[in-house]
């Protein structure tokens, strides 16, 4: 049993993250708020299949609504990669308000970098991760991020193994497991110029 990963030419069971769900709930919340320039960092082109889903994501849901998708900056996953590249898109396209951070790690890059730009959080840039990790409920402002299940996707995975030891013959299965958005104090409606 693969968990947060798959292998579709291979005959094993995958438990995965419902990215896809989850990345579009967090940009309609934002657009819901008010924002069209919404960022994208902590994604790049050979990123997780899973981090991947989230870039493709962003950019199908932007088209939808006929938003840009001009305003992404490749980034690794880690937090001073995540600052880098929010120096980079604010330098480079100020008129955006929101970020949406491919994790929340990243997430805590963006803050610092929108901080030390002399911009607040989120009066000024609004930020949305994805992960839900301990932390980000203690920064200030508390990240607001996307919630993955973690314990439901250990025990879901510990679920399928036993059933996939006592029944190998059956076919593979993949099960999607669900996110929610947790609103906190990192993301509120645009400034207006």
């Amino acid at each position: 049993v693969l968990v947060d990963s798959y292998a579709p030419n291979l005959s094993f069971d995958s438990v995965l993250i419902d990215n896809m769900h989850g990345t579009a709930m967090a940009h309609q919340y934002l657009v819901d708020l008010g924002h069209s320039n919404i960022g994208l960092i902590g994604t790049h082109l050979h990123s997780t299949p899973s981090v991947l889903e989230r870039r493709q994501t962003f950019e199908q849901f932007m088209k939808e609504k006929r938003l840009s998708t001009g305003f992404i900056v490749d980034s690794e996953l880690a937090q001073q990669s995540g600052y880098a590249a929010t120096k980079e898109l604010l330098r480079r396209a100020p008129e955006v308000t929101a970020i949406f951070a491919g994790a929340d790690i990243v997430a805590f890059g963006v803050i610092q970098a929108i901080h030390d730009m002399g911009l607040r959080v989120p009066q000024d840039v609004s930020v949305i991760g994805f992960d839900n990790i301990d932390s980000a409920s203690f920064i200030t402002p508390g990240l607001t991020t996307v919630h993955v299940h973690k314990t439901w996707m250990g025990a879901i995975s510990v679920r399928q193994l036993l059933e996939r030891a006592q029944h190998p013959e059956q076919p593979k299965v993949t099960i999607s497991v669900a996110t929610e958005l947790v609103v906190r104090g990192s993301a509120c409606a645009p400034r207006i110029l």
